[in-house]
């Protein structure tokens, strides 16, 4: 799959998530929940309702959907967060206050945040 290469795009990958988990349909709404849970490098944007957070690995390819993305063997934070680093002019980073606010995030998608990400990995995050 092809890395995201503009806001648009990105912005175009936050939507299908938003749209996975606000509709709530079966299989999209727990695989959405299951990007968010093991993520380890998310974008964060606040909302009216706090922060949600989204998945580099999951955004960062061009127009992503559950679909390609079970089906893209190559998926790689490795490919993902430089591509969104660039995008954004900065890198994600480890942040105290978005750690907390990822872990009431999860509570209410109704799950208990992991200790670390996957892989025992800090999570890190980039704002916008």
């Amino acid at each position: 799959m092809r890395i995201i290469q503009t806001i648009d795009e990105l912005r175009e990958n936050i939507a299908v998530l938003d749209r996975y988990l606000n509709q709530k349909t079966e299989p999209e709404y727990s695989f959405a929940l299951r990007l968010v849970q093991k993520g380890v490098c998310f974008v964060v944007v606040k909302g009216t309702s706090g922060y949600q957070f989204y998945p580099s690995r999951f955004i960062g390819y061009s127009k992503n959907t559950m679909k390609a993305h079970e089906n893209n063997d190559g998926k790689d934070g490795k490919e993902t967060n430089p591509a969104i680093s660039k995008l954004l002019g900065s890198k994600p980073e480890p942040d105290s206050e978005l750690e907390k606010a990822y872990r009431t995030y999860c509570e209410q998608l109704g799950f208990i945040a992991y200790e670390k990400g996957t892989f025992g990995v800090e999570r890190k995050y980039w704002r916008i």
